[in-house]
Formats: C-alpha cells, structure tokens, sequence
C-alpha cells in the first residue's frame, strides 16, 4: 500500500511496462465499476499496451486484465513502485 510519503499520479501517466500500486481512486462516474472489477487500493497495476489510436488501455490488476478509455484509467491514482 502508497504511503502518504509517495506521490499519487493517474494511471495513465504511468510508463508502460512500469508497476504502480493503487492508492485511492478518483470520485468519478466509473469509481464503483472500477471496484466491482477489482482496482481496489494496495493492488498492482500495470498498462501492458494501449492501442493504435491510443484508446483502449489494455491494464493487468493483479491477476485480473481489463480494456478502459484513457479517461477512466486517470481516475485511478497510483505510486510507481520501487
């Protein structure tokens, strides 16, 4: 889990291949889906690839890989692991 020490950054600020933790997600329409689909904080995240256009982000939480819009992956605030 971040300490309150680490800068938090959107996720989709994330470099590629980079593991980040979840600290907290942003209050936004998604933030419920988001839990549902198991971006909980203490969590790693990953963006693995995006797409041609950039849209989607192909992501793996844990175990977990999901597809999002850039714009619900900001919501996601994250510390770069070490």
């Amino acid at each position: 889990m971040p300490t309150d020490q680490q800068p938090l950054m959107p996720a989709d600020r994330l470099p590629m291949g980079h593991i980040g933790v979840i600290g907290r997600l942003s209050a936004s329409a998604v933030s419920l889906k988001l839990l549902e689909m198991g971006c909980l904080p203490g969590k790693e995240i990953e963006i693995v690839r995006s797409a041609p256009m950039g849209s989607p982000l192909y992501l793996r939480v844990g175990r977990l890989f999901l597809a999002l819009r850039p714009e619900e992956v900001a919501g996601i605030l994250v510390a770069e692991r070490n």
